[in-house]
């Protein structure tokens, strides 16, 4: 009977501790933005949204633990049910849409901008930027170090090979493949 209890006890502390808390779920909640209550949200997370942004997370989406997620201002982020994202980097300045069925790997980045730059004389921007969309499918999996850049638009049922920089729309049904030679030489 002790160990019934001890597991019982382990398995709610466990579950206690995958729940986002009130104070966290507050942290998310500004004008026109919804979070279903499902949402769970893991530690050591870094969240930078501004009150004016707008976001949606939909039924059992999961923000692991070590994610850098920023939605500024006026920016909308929706992500679509059944969603796993861990160790990501998420930086939304304009507008970024995550499908349903998504797992979004560790070292995955995107962003929806780009700082801008002038030529004569070169500069770039340190506040200034180009902003775009990023729009994922439904079932898109990266593998680790995926960076996704703007004006992208992946299709469903893609995966992602680990360390693809992705800068070209992707159709459905794809396997996007990182091909580098690996050259093997002698000492």
């Amino acid at each position: 009977m002790k160990s019934l209890l001890g597991l019982l006890f382990i398995k709610i502390r466990n579950f206690v501790k995958s729940c986002i808390s009130a104070k966290q779920r507050s942290a998310f909640f500004t004008s026109g933005s919804k979070i279903h209550p499902s949402f769970k949200l893991g530690s050591h997370n870094f969240i930078d949204i501004s009150p004016d942004s707008q976001f949606e997370i939909n039924e059992n989406v999961t923000l692991n633990q070590n994610n850098f997620i920023t939605v500024k201002s006026g920016a909308k982020l929706n992500i679509g049910k059944n969603t796993y994202i861990t160790r990501a980097t998420i930086s939304c300045l304009g507008e970024i849409s995550i499908g349903e069925n998504c797992i979004l790997g560790e070292g995955m980045k995107i962003f929806d901008h780009n700082h801008q730059y002038t030529k004569n004389p070169f500069s770039v921007s340190k506040t200034d930027f180009n902003i775009g969309k990023v729009k994922m499918g439904n079932n898109v999996w990266t593998g680790a170090n995926v960076v996704i850049l703007k004006d992208v638009t992946i299709g469903n049922n893609v995966i992602l090979g680990a360390g693809c920089v992705i800068h070209k729309d992707v159709p459905d049904n794809s396997i996007i493949i990182n091909k580098q030679d690996q050259m093997i030489k002698p000492l």
